[in-house]
């Protein structure tokens, strides 16, 4: 079937975005902390057990048990420019899925090479999906399916930091959705969810371009500007 390609339109994948910190300085996710260890082997997880009980006017209903997350990360240092960072995910007790595998290197200091399997910097809870970030035991449905979290494709790109002028920046190329497989992935109630590719047995034939700029000079304030443009992949 001819391939089906589609202008992901900015409208919907460009977010700004606000987050609460105490402090005039970068929020920083958990593998961008295990990169600031000293340690050469750092190890780092969390887990996520669910309970939904449907509440119907007074009617009973079944409740709902479930361990949805079991987190691993393993960061190593080979020396001081150039880092390894890993995330595996054990969802509903029997999917396994590896979410990160990345290897940085630093350039200069405010210039760092990265390349792998990587989480597209977009919004908030893409890059801080642990579940304190957010309230309620589900993530939001806007970071379901309009920003498809957790949302990790294969690239490579730039990242850095500006600590005098209190910005960081993201920037990389990956590649895009899974447009068309058998059937179009990109529809209905499901947004973008069905086309992350996910790192597993990717296909690619136009590169798309993802990037993403933090302001975290006030106090208890930090400020994003997060942009997604390409070409589905089919």
């Amino acid at each position: 079937m001819k391939n089906v390609h589609r202008k992901i339109a900015l409208g919907m994948c460009v977010a700004i975005f606000f987050s609460l910190w105490v402090h005039a300085q970068e929020l920083s996710n958990t593998a961008g902390r295990m990169m600031e260890e000293e340690d050469k082997l750092t190890i780092g997880g969390y887990g996520q057990i669910d309970y939904n009980q449907l509440l119907d006017n007074g009617s009973y209903n079944n409740g709902g048990l479930d361990v949805h997350r079991l987190v691993l990360m393993f960061g190593y240092k080979f020396n001081a420019k150039t880092q390894f960072i890993t995330e595996i995910e054990v969802e509903h007790v029997k999917e396994v899925f590896v979410e990160q595998a990345f290897l940085q290197y630093e350039i200069l200091p405010w210039l760092k090479l990265r390349g792998g399997l990587m989480l597209i910097p977009m919004g908030i809870i893409n890059e801080y999906h642990e579940p304190s970030t957010f309230n309620g035991v589900e993530r939001p449905n806007l970071d379901k399916y309009v920003v498809p979290t957790t949302w990790r494709e294969i690239g490579a790109g730039f990242t850095g930091t500006f600590p005098s002028a209190a910005l960081s920046y993201q920037l990389y190329l990956v590649n895009g959705f899974n447009g068309y497989n058998d059937e179009p992935n990109l529809s209905g109630s499901n947004g973008f969810r069905k086309g992350r590719q996910k790192g597993a047995e990717s296909i690619i034939n136009s590169p798309n371009l993802s990037f993403k700029v933090n302001y975290f000079g006030l106090p208890g304030l930090q400020l994003g500007l997060s942009g997604y443009t390409g070409k589905t992949q089919s």
